[in-house]
C-alpha cells in the first residue's frame, strides 16, 4: 500500500498540483482570519479589561445594572477587603447644549503630558482639546444639575444648575482605555473629585482587592448580604465579559473574516472534488488492473482516501505558514491607520490558529475525495478495462437531480420571501443556502443547456468554435464541477456590490427624510444675564438666565457660499424656544416655505405655514408627541399653540419664520446658515471647506451631507474589503477552470493528435480550448449575477427596518468588471493547457498508449 501510494503521487503530482493550490489558498485565508480575529481580541482585553483584570473580586449590579453609592461605601468597611475602587463616568455642561465627560483614571493607555495626575479633591487632569480652554493651573467651570427625588412617585425633577469648579493639574493623552473619553471633551479625576460633580453618581463596577490572607469566599459571602443585587466575580471574567460588551465590532469581524474563509475553503472542495473525480476516471484503468491483481475495494478506496489526506496535509502545513506571514503584513499594516480600536504589537500564535486550518484543509480534502473514491471502486475490474463509455452516458437527463433541485430551490426562495415579509434573518440565510444548492444541485442540466445557448455565438468561429461547444458539453458533470467554483465567487461578489450599492441608495433616501437640510452651520448660544464684568463662561451667571443665540458674523455667509461644492447657502434666524413646560429651550429655526425650498430637500417644507412646529421623528419620540398633535411652544416673546408637522432638520426645531419672530422677541438672531451641495460635489472636500469657515467663527457644522458622506464611506471601504476577499474564491475558481481543462487536455491526448492530424493547426487548437475555457467563465458569471441579484432584492429587504422600503441599485460599472473579470480568467486558465496540448506532434499522439 505505501509504495503503491508514493508511485501514486510522484506520477500524478502535476494533476494534483492545481487542487494543493486550491487547498494552500483556502487553508492560509482561514489562518490570516484566525489570527488577526485572535490577535485584535488580545489587543482589546489588553486595552479594555486592563483594572478590571487585575482585581481580585469585581462588582457589578444584575444585567448591567449600576452599583449604587452606598454599597460603595458600605463594602469600603468590609474587613475581608483591602481597597474598593469604582469605575464610574460622570457628566457635565460646559455651555449650552456642550457637555465634557468626566471618569476615574484609566489604569492603562494613560499618557501624561503637562503637569502631574490628580490626587486630591477638586483636582483634574484634561484632555488635549479640553487643555485649550482650561490649560493646567488655570480653574475648570463646569455646570451641574442638581436633583430632587420625589420618593412617593420615584420621580427626579431638575432643579437648577450649580457651578462647580476644578482646578487643573495636567494634560493627558487617555488613549483607549475608556471609550467614554474618547467621545469629546474629557477629564478623570479622583472619587472625590467625581461625587462633586454627581452627588447621585453610581457606578459601572467596583474593583476589590482583598486584605492580606483573606478568604475569598468569605469576601463573596460579605458583598452579597450587604447588597443582594450584587454579582460577584473575578478579575478575568469580569475583564472577558467588558470585552464581549464593548468589542461587538471584533465579533462581527470574527464572522466576517471566518465566513469568507468557509466560502474560501467550499470553493476549493469543489475544486479538489472535480480534481479527483477527473483523476480517478483516468485512473480507471490503473484501478481496474490493481483489483485483476488482487486488491480489493477497500484497499483501493484506501490508496485514494490516504492520497487525499497526504496531499491536504502537506498542502495545509504549506498554508498556514503563509496564513501567519499574511497576518503578520496585515497587522503592520493596520498599525499605519487609525482603526478606532487597540492593536497588539505581534500576532498571536495558538495551537487553535495552527491546529485548526491544518485539521480543517486535511478533512475538507479527504471529505471531497470521498465520493469520486467510491464512484471509482464500483466498476468491476473487467468493466473498466474496457473502452469508456462515459461521455454517452453523461448527456442522459438526470431527472433525479431536477427534481431535487427544484424543490430545494422552491422551498429556499419561498423562506427568502418569508424573511424578507417578516424579518426573520435566519430564515433568510437558510433559504439563501438551500435555494443555492439547489442551483448547483442543477448544475448538470443548467451549465451544459447554457453553454449551448451561449454557443451559438462560439460555432460561427468555424471548427474550433464547434469544438469547443461539444468538449464543454460532452461531461455535464465535469461542466458543472469547473463552473461551481466560479459560481460561487461571482455571486457573492454580486452580492456584495449590488447590496453596497441598493443599500447605500436606500439608506441616502431614509436621510433625505430624517434631514432635509445639506449642512447646518449654527452658533452656539450664551447666557443672557451675566453678572457685571464677568465674561459669559465664567461661572458667574445666574443659573436660571436665559439662552439666546450668538449671532453670526456678516462675512460668514459669503464664506460659506463661497466655499467649493456649495450650490446655495442661506442665513436663518434662530432663538431658543421651550416646546412644552417641562423641556429646556433649544435651538429652533425659522423657515419660509416660499423662500427656503431650495435649500432643504423635503417637500414637507410647503407644510410649516404660521401655527405649526416642524420636528423630525427622532424629535417627536424625545418629546412624545406625533404629527397633527397640538403642543404650546413658548419663549422670550411669548407663548402659542402650535401644530406639529413632520419636517426633518436633524435634532433641531423649526417652526415659521413669523412664529418665530414673534415667540422669540428681542432675542431673534441671524444664527445658521442653511446650505445646499451641488450635485456633482465632492461632499468630503465641500464639507471640509465649510468645516474650515466654521471653525475660523467658532461655529458647528452637521446635516445629512456628513452622514451621506459617511454611509458612503462605510459602504465604499465595504465593497472594496469584501471584494478582495472574495476574490480569493474567485482566484480558487480559477485554479479550477484551468485544472479541468489541463485534466481534459490529457484525456483527450489521442482525440487532439486526431484532430491535429486531420489539419487543425496550433492556433485553431489553442483557440478551441480558449474558447471553452472562456464559455464555462461567462456561463458562471451570468449565473452568478443572476443569483446575486436576486439575493440582494430579498436579503436586503430583510435586514432593513419595517416600513422601508428598498432601493434596488446596479452599479453597472462593477458588474461590466466582474464580467471582464470572468472572461480574463478563462482567457488565463486556458494558457498552459492549450500549450501543452499543442506541444505533442500528430504521430506521437496517435501512437501513445
Amino acid at each position: 500500500m505505501g509504495t503503491w501510494l508514493t508511485a501514486g503521487l510522484m506520477s500524478r503530482g502535476r494533476r494534483l498540483l492545481s487542487a494543493a493550490v486550491a487547498i494552500i489558498i483556502g487553508v492560509a485565508f482561514l489562518t490570516t482570519s484566525l489570527a488577526a480575529v485572535t490577535t485584535a481580541q488580545r489587543g482589546m482585553e489588553d486595552a479594555l479589561g486592563a483594572g478590571l483584570r487585575e482585581a481580585d473580586l469585581v462588582v457589578t449590579g444584575e444585567e448591567g445594572a449600576p452599583v449604587p453609592l452606598e454599597v460603595h461605601d458600605e463594602l469600603a468597611s468590609v474587613e475581608e477587603l483591602a481597597a474598593v475602587r469604582g469605575r464610574v463616568t460622570v457628566s457635565a455642561e460646559l455651555g449650552p447644549e456642550e457637555w465634557v465627560m468626566g471618569a476615574t483614571l484609566p489604569s492603562v493607555g494613560v499618557t501624561l503630558l503637562d503637569g502631574r495626575l490628580a490626587k486630591e479633591r477638586g483636582e483634574v487632569v484634561v484632555d488635549t482639546d479640553l487643555a485649550e480652554r482650561a490649560p493646567v493651573g488655570e480653574v475648570l467651570t463646569v455646570r451641574v444639575l442638581t436633583a430632587d427625588d420625589d420618593t412617593a412617585t420615584g420621580d427626579r425633577d431638575v432643579v437648577e444648575l450649580d457651578v462647580v469648579e476644578l482646578d487643573v493639574v495636567g494634560v493627558a493623552d487617555f488613549g483607549d482605555g475608556d471609550p467614554v473619553l474618547s467621545y469629546g471633551p474629557a477629564f478623570v479625576a479622583t472619587d472625590a473629585t467625581l461625587r462633586d460633580v454627581d452627588p447621585a453618581l453610581t457606578y459601572d463596577a467596583l474593583m476589590l482587592d482583598l486584605a492580606a490572607g483573606a478568604d475569598e469566599e468569605a469576601a463573596r459571602t460579605a458583598i452579597l448580604g450587604g447588597w443582594g443585587e450584587a454579582v460577584v466575580q473575578t478579575g478575568p471574567e469580569a475583564a472577558a465579559e467588558r470585552v464581549s460588551r464593548f468589542t461587538g465590532g471584533t465579533d462581527a469581524l470574527a464572522a466576517m473574516l471566518l465566513g469568507f474563509g468557509a466560502v474560501a475553503l467550499a470553493t476549493a472542495a469543489i475544486v479538489i472534488a472535480n480534481t479527483f473525480t477527473i483523476t480517478l476516471a483516468q485512473r480507471t484503468g490503473e484501478l481496474a488492473l490493481l483489483r485483476a491483481v488482487g486488491a480489493t475495494r477497500a484497499q483501493v478506496r484506501r490508496l485514494v482516501l490516504l492520497e487525499a489526506l497526504l496531499l491536504g496535509l502537506v498542502a495545509s502545513a504549506v498554508g498556514v505558514g503563509l496564513g501567519l506571514l499574511g497576518a503578520r503584513g496585515l497587522l503592520g499594516l493596520s498599525g499605519r491607520f487609525d482603526l478606532g480600536m487597540p492593536l497588539a504589537t505581534e500576532v498571536a500564535v495558538t495551537p487553535l490558529i495552527l491546529g485548526v486550518p491544518l485539521a480543517v484543509g486535511a478533512v475538507v480534502t479527504v471529505a471531497a475525495s470521498l465520493w469520486p473514491a467510491v464512484r471509482a471502486t464500483r466498476v468491476s475490474p473487467l468493466a473498466a478495462l474496457r473502452p469508456d463509455g462515459e461521455a454517452a452516458r453523461g448527456r442522459r437527463t438526470p431527472w433525479v437531480r431536477l427534481v431535487l433541485a427544484t424543490v430545494l430551490v422552491g422551498a429556499g426562495v419561498a423562506a427568502m420571501g418569508y424573511a424578507a415579509t417578516h424579518r426573520d434573518l435566519l430564515s433568510g440565510v437558510a433559504g439563501g443556502l438551500m435555494s443555492f444548492g439547489g442551483v448547483l444541485v442543477a448544475g448538470v442540466v443548467v451549465v451544459p443547456t447554457a453553454v449551448l445557448a451561449l454557443g451559438l455565438v462560439a460555432r460561427t468561429a468555424g471548427v474550433p468554435g464547434r469544438l469547443a461547444v461539444d468538449n464543454a458539453v460532452r461531461n455535464p458533470g465535469r461542466a458543472a464541477a469547473t463552473s461551481a467554483a466560479l459560481l460561487v465567487g461571482v455571486t457573492l461578489i454580486t452580492m456584495t456590490s449590488v447590496g453596497a450599492a441598493s443599500a447605500e441608495r436606500t439608506a441616502l433616501g431614509e436621510i433625505d427624510g430624517a434631514y432635509a437640510v445639506d449642512v447646518l452651520v449654527e452658533g452656539s448660544g450664551r447666557y443672557a444675564e451675566a453678572a457685571e464684568g464677568a465674561p459669559a463662561g465664567s461661572g458667574d451667571e445666574d443659573p436660571a438666565a436665559e439662552v439666546v443665540p450668538e449671532p453670526l458674523a456678516a462675512e460668514v455667509l459669503a464664506r460659506v457660499a463661497a466655499a467649493e461644492g456649495v450650490e446655495t447657502a442661506r442665513a436663518v434666524e434662530t432663538a431658543y424656544l421651550s416646546v412644552g413646560e417641562e423641556w429646556a429651550p433649544t435651538a429652533t429655526l425659522g423657515l419660509d416655505p416660499a423662500r427656503d425650498g431650495d435649500v432643504v430637500r423635503s417637500s414637507a417644507l410647503a407644510d410649516l405655514v404660521p401655527g405649526t412646529l416642524g420636528l423630525s421623528n427622532a424629535m417627536m419620540a424625545i418629546y412624545g408627541l406625533e404629527a397633527g398633535d397640538g403642543v404650546t411652544v413658548s419663549g422670550p416673546g411669548g407663548s402659542a399653540d402650535l401644530r406639529v408637522v413632520e419636517l426633518a432638520v436633524g435634532y433641531q426645531v423649526a417652526v415659521n419664520v413669523s412664529d418665530l419672530r414673534a415667540l422669540g422677541g428681542d432675542d431673534v438672531a441671524t444664527g445658521a446658515v442653511l446650505v445646499r451641495l451641488a450635485h456633482d460635489a465632492d461632499v468630503a472636500e465641500a464639507m471640509s471647506a465649510v468645516r474650515e469657515v466654521a471653525d475660523d467663527a467658532g461655529l458647528a457644522v452637521s446635516g445629512a451631507a456628513m452622514e451621506r458622506a459617511v454611509i458612503t464611506q462605510v459602504l465604499d471601504v465595504l465593497v472594496l474589503v469584501t471584494t478582495a476577499l472574495l476574490g480569493v474564491a474567485v482566484l480558487i475558481a480559477v485554479v479550477g477552470i484551468a485544472n479541468t481543462l489541463s485534466l481534459s487536455v490529457v484525456e483527450r491526448h489521442r482525440e487532439h493528435a486526431l484532430l491535429r492530424g486531420l489539419g487543425l493547426t496550433r492556433g485553431q487548437m489553442r483557440l478551441m480550448l480558449l474558447t471553452e475555457g472562456v464559455l464555462l467563465a461567462v456561463v458562471s458569471t451570468i449565473l452568478g449575477l443572476a443569483i446575486g441579484v436576486g439575493y440582494v432584492a430579498l436579503g436586503v429587504q430583510t435586514v432593513l427596518p419595517a416600513g422601508t422600503a428598498l432601493q434596488l441599485s446596479v452599479p453597472w460599472v462593477q458588474v461590466g468588471a466582474i464580467v471582464g473579470v470572468a472572461v480574463l480568467a478563462g482567457v488565463l486558465a486556458s494558457v498552459l493547457p492549450a500549450r501543452r496540448a499543442t506541444r505533442v506532434s500528430p504521430v506521437e499522439g496517435l501512437v501513445a498508449t
